[in-house]
Order: structure tokens, then C-alpha cells, then sequence
């Protein structure tokens, strides 16, 4: 019988032997391969990254506007501390009539210079924000000839005093 308790004690360190150096392998190789146990990632939840959208941005445009002069576009965010713009250091990439646009905002607000030449329409898009809008521009000559006619019939009403 003391033979018996005997071998199950040998037998015994040894299991525990085998365990304690395959445990030993584990932690060495994961180690040296650089793997690292699973861990839960926590996600902070205080700050989220809001995408632009509509309701965002305000577009202002000049109430007048005459063909073949820049005007100015300004864009406003309704929120000057935006997310979007704290991350992208106040940069916001937008397209402008199909152009890639860098504007720099300054306090919420950015302004662009644009031409209503032979288009009379302005699209703006980024990320959900989309503006479109097709603006009444002004000829000048709409302006400067009824100015003119005016100069004019106060010149000949001037001339036909001096002749009378």
C-alpha cells in the first residue's frame, strides 16, 4: 500500500511538473510573438464625431446679385464648436459646383467668392449637407441704363431751358 501512495505522489509531481512547464511555454510564447491576451475595448462614449448635415450650416448670399461680379458666399455653422470642426482644425473640404473646395472657418463662419456668369445655379455638398439653389442675377446694364437715361433726360431738360 505504500508502494501504491507512493507512485500516485510521483505521478503527481509529475503532472504538476508537465502543467507548470506547458503553462510556462504559453506565456513565453505569447511573449516573444507579441500577442497579448484579448482585452474588452471601452469606447468614449463623451465624444461623438457628429457628420454635417442640413441642419449644421446656414448658406447667406447677397440679397442682390449682378451677372459677371463675385459675390460673397458666406457658410455658417450653427454650432462655431462643431466636431467636425475641432478634429479638422477648422478645415472643411467641400465641393462647389463640382470643385473640391478648402474653406478655413473662423468662428463657425467661412466665406467664398463666386461668379453667376453663365450659371445662374450654386451647389454645395459635403459629407449630409447639400444646398442647392438657382439665383435671379442681375445684368448690370439692367442697373446703369435706366441711370443713364435719367442723366440723359436731365441734360436735355437742362439744354432746352438754356434755349428758351
Amino acid at each position: 500500500m505504500l508502494y501504491i501512495c507512493g507512485q500516485i505522489k510521483r505521478i503527481m509531481k509529475q503532472l504538476l511538473f508537465k502543467i507548470t512547464l506547458f503553462c510556462s511555454f504559453l506565456i513565453t510564447l505569447n511573449a516573444v510573438a507579441g500577442i497579448e491576451p484579448e482585452r474588452e475595448e471601452s469606447v468614449d462614449n463623451s465624444v461623438i464625431i457628429d457628420r454635417i448635415s442640413n441642419d449644421d450650416i446656414q448658406v447667406i448670399l447677397p440679397s442682390t446679385i449682378f451677372t459677371f461680379q463675385e459675390v460673397t458666399v458666406k457658410l455658417k455653422f450653427v454650432n462655431p464648436n462643431h466636431t467636425k470642426l475641432l478634429l479638422n482644425k477648422n478645415k472643411v473640404d467641400f465641393i462647389i459646383n463640382g470643385e473640391n473646395t478648402l474653406l478655413t472657418f473662423v468662428d463657425g463662419e467661412a466665406s467664398f467668392q463666386h461668379k453667376f456668369d453663365t450659371s445662374k445655379s450654386l451647389s454645395i455638398y459635403v459629407e449630409d449637407f447639400s444646398y442647392n439653389t438657382t439665383v435671379s442675377a442681375y445684368p448690370l446694364w439692367a442697373i446703369l441704363s435706366p441711370i443713364v437715361l435719367i442723366l440723359l433726360w436731365l441734360i436735355m431738360r437742362a439744354l432746352r431751358k438754356k434755349k428758351a
